[in-house]
């Protein structure tokens, strides 16, 4: 007898649960008025020369070089400070390369 009115506020409280996450995970979805106009992201070049110049216009004309290029030069730069990182913890007498195996 008991299981029954058990179940039954269970899956009220469930419901009321599941729309309280609701309204508070995807209010956009339930309060949305119009759709807003999209954002056009632009890099200032204003005082800029040379190689930033050229990098944040290549930002405003052609995203996807953009990324091309920044997926190139971060390992590039990684490798050249690890390599000049490896010089200086070597030049103080701590040998890294013994343990890697």
């Amino acid at each position: 007898m008991y299981s029954i009115y058990l179940k039954r506020l269970l899956a009220a409280l469930t419901r009321v649960l599941v729309l309280l996450c609701l309204l508070c995970c995807f209010p956009g979805l339930i309060f949305a008025e119009e759709k807003a106009l999209p954002l056009h992201y632009t890099a200032n070049t204003q005082g800029l020369s040379g190689v930033e110049l050229w990098y944040a216009n290549l930002y405003n004309n052609n995203r996807f070089s953009c990324a091309l290029v920044t997926i190139l030069i971060i390992p590039v730069v990684g490798f050249i400070l690890g390599s000049v990182a490896d010089f200086f913890i070597s030049r103080t007498g701590l040998d890294l390369k013994s343990r890697a195996k």
